[in-house]
């Protein structure tokens, strides 16, 4: 079995596209009326006992240099409060999506474990 997708109900999917593409810089999939589908990178289903964000969904993505990417969603008008130190030697920030969404930008450190680095 493959996981296929993680459909998130969108109010405004145009929206969302503008979100996922223009400030995170997701690649679109697929562009219809109503549909939009982006590349997201790793496969994956996370389910664990969270204490990050208990019993909500949350959409995290990894980048090689989280100072970097605040810098540009700042130059794109987001407010981004600075990266934290979290988990598995991870730093982290997070923002919402225009559905209230909560989407969490995480950057593996030297001291994260090696699969994890790796990872981007």
């Amino acid at each position: 079995m493959k996981l296929h997708e993680i459909e998130l109900y969108s109010k405004d999917p145009e929206a969302s596209k503008k979100f996922y593409h223009e400030i995170l810089g997701l690649w679109i999939d697929i562009d219809q009326k109503g549909l939009k589908t982006f590349r997201s990178g790793w496969d994956g289903l996370d389910i664990d006992v969270s204490v990050h964000f208990p019993g909500k969904v949350s959409i995290s993505f990894l980048v090689k240099n989280i100072d970097e990417y605040v810098r540009k969603l700042r130059e794109k008008g987001i407010d981004v409060e600075d990266p934290k130190e979290s988990h598995l030697g991870m730093r982290v920030f997070s923002i919402m999506d225009p559905d209230g969404y909560r989407i969490e930008i995480q950057s593996p450190t030297e001291k994260s474990p090696a699969w994890l680095r790796e990872m981007i």
